[in-house]
């Protein structure tokens, strides 16, 4: 079963890095129109972004913000940049009725000289393998909110049950107690028809006194 689900998982990867396609792109940076390296993600920014944080984390690289671009300094990575480089990175959604798909914007630069682009022949930015990672740990960072959400919608249906479960032996002991106030309102009832029984017999007496 486990090899089952890891075949399905990295067959599921794969098809996930397939529609990732790598191209150029315009955008802004710091006020000035760039060219930039750019690939589409079938998933929300948020994700995206937070896959990216990630991978970079498992590599040595925190995150700073510079312009609405994340910045990592000084990256020495192969995978990354054929040299040490300051990368910029950049989530957005594709439009807004594509809301769950992302667009990313990657350059490299010199560091310390994030003005300055870096011609793409200068062997940055080097590979597909960095474009992997990010859509690798896009469908990790997605597997792991799905389970953390699946997990509260099981949390509060268990909670419902736990409930109801609690519910259901407040409403037994009411039954219980109902029942034992029926047996004793049965006894009671037989207990005043003797009463009556016995008060009429006193009325039928005085009132045969009364024709006397």
């Amino acid at each position: 079963m486990k090899r089952i689900f890891t075949f399905f998982l990295v067959f599921f990867i794969c098809s996930f890095t397939l529609s990732a396609q790598v191209g150029e792109a315009v955008t802004d940076f710091n006020k000035t129109k760039r060219t930039v390296r750019s690939m589409e993600i079938d998933d929300a920014p948020a994700v995206v972004e937070q896959a990216i944080i990630n991978k970079m984390l498992k590599s040595g690289y925190k995150a700073t913000t510079f312009k609405g671009w994340m910045e990592f300094k000084s990256v020495n990575d192969p995978k990354i940049a054929g040299e040490r480089s300051d990368l910029y990175i950049k989530v957005d959604r594709k439009s807004r009725k594509e809301k769950e798909t992302s667009v990313v914007y990657f350059f490299a630069s010199k560091p310390g000289d994030h003005a300055t682009p870096v011609p793409f022949d200068s062997n940055m930015l080097s590979g597909d393998g960095f474009y992997n990672d990010v859509v690798m740990f896009t469908v990790a960072e997605r597997l792991e909110r799905d389970i953390k959400s699946q997990e509260e919608v099981t949390k509060k249906a268990k909670k419902k049950y736990d409930d109801l479960v609690k519910d259901q032996a407040s409403l037994e002991k009411k039954i219980r107690d109902l029942q034992n106030d029926l047996e004793d309102n049965k006894k009671k009832q037989e207990s005043q028809v003797r009463e009556v029984e016995s008060q009429q017999k006193l009325l039928d007496q005085l009132l045969s006194k009364r024709n006397q």
